[in-house]
């Protein structure tokens, strides 16, 4: 067990190094002005364990007032992953603007009901109320990347490589997190150890991912999908591809009209 231990504090310094040098990259390739969420939430998880240390050395590991300030770091470390979620997610579907325009709408209903919740079922408690988020909002996150990547499936969408890598290690980290939260707290306590080194495993594999997806400048906008006439559809491109260009179409309309009637 001692030795899973020292094993562990070593992956987690390797894993503040590789923050380190993702959030280092991020600047240097001037990627955080194209993705400046997920630049944020790396800053602020790179920050997370000195202010972690500094507010336990202050107060003391039992204060309540170092616990408040432990959880509310925890809750924009929460935040901040979602909001590079959704920056994902608008960067594969803000050229649609219709489609786009339901799909915002959709995730932040969805993180509204998951915060909602998350603070009722907590009875007032912050903690709790935390922790219920981080459980609810890293499952939203999984099955947020799985719909999206099943609608550029159906709908044969061009990803960016960028895009692809970032969305699986925002994957990979969301469903070991859910995992932790759950089946860890509820029936594997004698093996919590043994999971939280597999947990930073799974972090350091999701930096590596993100550091080969960054590691080149991005582009600040992404190409532009070509829309050609609906006859050139026919003949040209797969129905399928009709389809999304139809969906889209109806989607613009639907919101000009919510628009004019706001």
């Amino acid at each position: 067990m001692a030795k899973i231990v020292t094993l562990e504090n070593g992956l987690w310094a390797l894993a503040v190094l590789l923050m380190a040098g993702l959030f280092a990259l991020l600047l240097y390739r001037a990627n955080h002005r194209v993705y400046p969420y997920l630049s944020g939430y790396v800053l602020i998880a790179l920050l997370q364990s000195p202010l972690l240390f500094t507010t336990y050395r202050v107060w003391g590991f039992d204060s309540r007032t170092a616990s408040n300030i432990a959880w509310g770091i925890q809750g924009l470390v929460i935040t901040a992953r979602a909001l590079a979620v959704a920056e994902i997610c608008r960067r594969v579907l803000a050229k649609y603007r219709g489609i786009w325009a339901l799909a915002w709408r959709m995730l932040l209903a969805i993180a509204g009901l998951v915060l909602v919740y998350a603070w009722a079922v907590s009875r007032l408690n912050w903690p709790q109320a935390v922790l219920n988020a981080d459980r609810g909002l890293e499952l939203a996150i999984a099955v947020a990347i799985v719909i999206l990547f099943l609608f550029v499936k159906y709908y044969e969408i061009i990803v960016e490589p960028t895009v692809l890598y970032l969305s699986i290690g925002l994957f990979l980290f969301s469903c070991f997190s859910v995992l932790n939260n759950t089946i860890l707290e509820n029936w594997l306590h004698s093996y919590a150890t043994l999971w939280n080194l597999l947990g930073t495993l799974a972090f350091i594999a999701s930096l590596l991912l993100w550091i080969w997806a960054v590691r080149e400048e991005q582009p600040e906008t992404p190409l532009e999908p070509e829309l050609i006439p609906k006859g050139a559809y026919h003949a040209l491109v797969p129905e399928i591809n009709y389809r999304l260009k139809a969906l889209n179409e109806q989607l613009s309309q639907f919101w000009r009209v919510e628009a004019n009637r706001s």
